[in-house]
């Protein structure tokens, strides 16, 4: 990974296109090489699992949706729910779109850009758009975040394509392995207070929640921990 700061948004664009190639964007396509056969296998069309990609890109949401539209839930429970599972985002763009604010840039680049955030462009614009200059971070994540998209695109088709030939289980590790990678990267990442007491009362809060409200476990458990972490925070810093 470069240490030098890209001088242009020309070059930061490269650079995140250049550093989501590899690790990064290669996990995310697993997990939708994984939803790609996992759609084949509800009958849930090439065309609809493209479509949920390309508009909802969030691949516990897409799960949701394609295990939902199986069993014949209403069209209202289906969206809810795949909204309930995408909530996460608002937090993650509400931290993230200041970083990426810059002079030049307009409310439709913002707009547009906020689309593209899903976990791992998150978490890799978080890490790197600080050492940037203000004008080149939108480049930056907009260079990684559209390599992990159009991965993510082409592995739902050659999943879907494949998928006679993948056993369940191998279906489902694939759909695991963006999640797991995520939680290995915020763990790499962890090198302030802040950042540990979230993912500790998270930790802690996760297991909890589900045992008292499986349904809205993600949900419950997210506000509580991140709760928590900020009561923690506080606290230490008053008494620090």
């Amino acid at each position: 990974m470069s240490t030098i700061a890209p001088s242009s948004a020309a070059a930061a664009f490269r650079d995140g296109v250049r550093e989501s190639f590899g690790v990064p964007s290669a996990v995310l396509g697993a997990g939708y090489l994984g939803f790609g056969a996992l759609a084949a296998g509800h009958d849930f069309s090439l065309f609809a699992a493209l479509l949920s990609t390309a508009a909802i890109w969030a691949l516990p949401g897409q799960v949701v949706l394609v295990e939902m539209h199986a069993l014949g839930a209403p069209l209202l429970a289906v969206v809810s729910t795949v909204m309930l599972t995408s909530a996460r985002f608002l937090p993650m763009t509400v931290a993230l779109m200041p970083l990426l604010r810059g002079p030049r840039h307009s409310r439709m680049a913002l707009y547009l850009a906020a689309h593209l955030v899903a976990m791992t462009g998150w978490a890799a614009a978080m890490r790197r758009c600080p050492e940037l200059p203000p004008d080149a971070r939108l480049a930056y994540f907009v260079g990684f975040a559209l390599i992990n998209w159009g991965t993510s695109f082409l592995c739902t088709a050659i999943g879907y394509l494949l998928a006679d030939g993948l056993p369940p289980l191998v279906k489902l590790g694939f759909v695991f392995l963006s999640p797991v990678y995520f939680l290995l990267i915020l763990t790499g990442d962890a090198r302030t207070r802040a950042a540990v007491l979230a993912l500790m009362c998270g930790a802690l809060a996760g297991p909890v929640a589900h045992l008292v409200v499986p349904d809205w476990s993600v949900l419950a458990g997210g506000v509580a921990g991140g709760t928590l972490a900020y009561l923690a925070l506080r606290i230490g810093q008053r008494h620090g």
